[in-house]
């Protein structure tokens, strides 16, 4: 009988033995599997964003505030019929600047369609009206709008871009590139709630610059003397290993009052010192609410992490008197993380 238990015993442990010694892995394999057996996030999602913390006492009681920016979204290749993309993003920004009633809140609330190679449809809030018109460098230039539809709104709209665009599949329409073989792009766009029409031409010249018109109009009269007409025109000499961009975009609201009848002008330079520092002046003449002013910026960029420094020299015209002031030069300066 103790030989019978004994062997029992035996065998008992033997099946328990044989499926630890089976299991035994190294420890690349167990990281393996356990990176196999994590959850993936969706094909085609996107998340990017910044983190910043922002110095201006003329803007904020306490000096210094701070700002989350997260743009999120979902696009891919498809091949339905005619479709051959599909996306759709939202912002969230704790700091909306171009309507602070909105902080806090999720905005740009968009989706994309692709036909084709070169004709995408937005439909949403988004501002794909702008896409080719932006020549200047804006940075650490405050974002001055009176017009309720205008080149960088992000009014409820339909809009149709077509042409030789190199589309960013993130809807990021501040910047743009095009197709050398295709080197013109265009957009149509309508508001239905104001019942406005946005049109936008960009040609490349052959490479050399980049021309841009834009008009934004009444549907009912849609290339009528008082729509609001754009111009802008820019280069980079880069190619020529001069680290310059330069820029100048007029805007014409066909404002009729006494005082904001003046053309808006936009001049611009960015001088890239090395890899990391990038020099820039900016000037701002008649902007919507009657400011002229010079705009120094330096911004030093590792990675990234953005840290910029900008000088304002301004003046301000009394839309009613025409009386001019001269305003206090102020410092501003920023730190930013992106993603």
């Amino acid at each position: 009988m103790n030989k019978t238990l004994i062997s029992s015993m035996l065998i008992a442990l033997a099946a328990f033995a044989t499926p630890v010694i089976a299991d035994e892995k190294t420890l690349e394999q167990r990281v393996s599997d356990l990176e196999a057996s994590a959850p993936s996030l969706p094909a085609g999602l996107f998340v990017n964003g910044e983190l910043e913390i922002y110095y201006d006492d003329d803007t904020y009681s306490s000096d210094i505030d701070s700002r989350a920016e997260i743009i999120t979204g979902l696009q891919s290749d498809i091949d339905a019929g005619p479709l051959t993309w599909a996306g759709g993003s939202a912002r969230f920004d704790s700091h909306y600047s171009l309507d602070t009633t909105l902080n806090n809140t999720i905005v740009e609330k968009q989706m994309g369609l692709g036909f084709g190679n070169n004709t995408r449809l937005y439909i949403g809030e988004t501002d794909a009206q702008r896409l080719g018109f932006a020549k200047t460098p804006k940075i650490g230039v405050p974002l001055i709008i009176t017009e309720s539809n205008s080149r960088i709104d992000h009014n409820e709209k339909i809009v149709l871009t077509f042409g030789g665009w190199d589309n960013n599949n993130e809807f990021d329409f501040d910047t743009h590139s095009m197709n050398r073989d295709l080197p013109v792009g265009a957009s149509l766009g309508y508001d239905a709630n104001t019942e406005m029409l946005y049109a936008g031409v960009t040609a490349s010249l052959m490479g050399l610059a980049e021309v841009s018109y834009m008009q934004i109009g009444d549907k009912d009269d849609a290339f009528g003397s008082n729509n609001q007409q754009g111009y802008a025109i820019g280069t980079s000499l880069y190619r020529w290993d001069i680290p310059v961009v330069l820029g100048v975009e007029m805007w014409d609201d066909k404002n009729t009052g006494t005082y904001t009848k003046e053309n808006r002008m936009d001049y611009g330079v960015m001088y890239g010192l090395t890899d990391e520092v990038q020099l820039g002046y900016h000037r701002v003449e008649h902007d919507d609410i009657g400011t002229s002013g010079d705009y120094l910026s330096a911004v030093y960029t590792q990675g990234p992490v953005e840290m910029g420094v900008y000088y304002h020299m301004t003046e301000s015209q009394n839309l009613g008197t025409g009386a001019i002031t001269e305003n206090d030069d102020s410092v501003k300066a920023s730190i930013k993380y992106k993603f």
